[in-house]
């Protein structure tokens, strides 16, 4: 089985996380970015994302090369935007034809997960979510420990 790893990072827990994955499961990766984003250090990057959001805002990414057609599986990660996916992975998922796929799921979070599972199963209900994991504040609660949950939850895809 051939499995892509798909995420967006903004503050990097995700790409700690998706570099683990396919450090584990020796897979392909694929790091999605926006053209433009908001700057991470200010405060009014919460206003910005809250646009982002609640305007189902889908920013131009930069160009990637990818053909879904080569996976059996596709794990996505995304950070949480006010109790969904980052605007990124919306584009992604509205651009990309993804169906019979076998999909695995990581959030990375501040105990805030509200609907992104279901919202990922709305957008990709033409496949199989296998499995979920959310993991809150990886780097700063101790990425070690996150590495043994992401290695445990490995085990069911």
């Amino acid at each position: 089985m051939k499995t892509l790893v798909v995420y967006y990072s903004y503050e990097g827990n995700c790409e700690q996380i998706a570099k683990h994955i396919q450090s584990k499961l020796n897979c392909d990766v694929l790091r999605i970015v926006p053209e433009k984003e908001n700057i991470k250090k200010s405060m009014m990057r919460f206003v910005w994302g809250a646009k982002e959001v609640f305007m189902i805002k889908k920013p131009k990414l930069q160009p990637y090369q990818i053909n879904l057609d080569e996976y059996d599986q596709i794990i996505f990660g995304t950070p949480i935007w006010f109790g969904t996916y980052a605007p990124a992975i919306n584009t992604f998922l509205c651009d990309n034809k993804i169906e019979n796929k076998r999909i695995g799921i990581f959030i990375c979070d501040g105990n805030n997960k509200q609907n992104t599972f279901q919202d990922f199963e709305k957008a990709l209900s033409n496949n199989e979510i296998i499995s979920t994991l959310e993991l809150v504040y990886p780097i700063k609660n101790g990425i070690k420990q996150a590495y043994q949950k992401v290695d445990e939850w490995l085990t069911t895809l």
